[in-house]
């Protein structure tokens, strides 16, 4: 009889791992470095999403 583990694809296990430090950094108080530097690359990246969007993709502005 063979037994097959359960082991998710490494993809869904790096996105599940990315995600729990995500919310880690997230949790850490207000002037922590690692904290700043991650709010500051999300609205840098944020900043460029909308700047490339045209006028018809309005609904991506009102998201962020």
């Amino acid at each position: 009889m063979e037994i097959k583990t359960s082991i998710p694809p490494p993809r869904i296990r790096l996105k599940k791992l990315y995600n729990s430090y995500t919310l880690r950094i997230l949790k850490f108080k207000e002037n922590y470095v690692i904290k700043k530097a991650y709010i500051e690359g999300v609205n840098k990246d944020r900043d460029e999403l909308v700047a490339s969007s045209s006028s018809k993709n309005s609904t991506i502005k009102y998201l962020l």
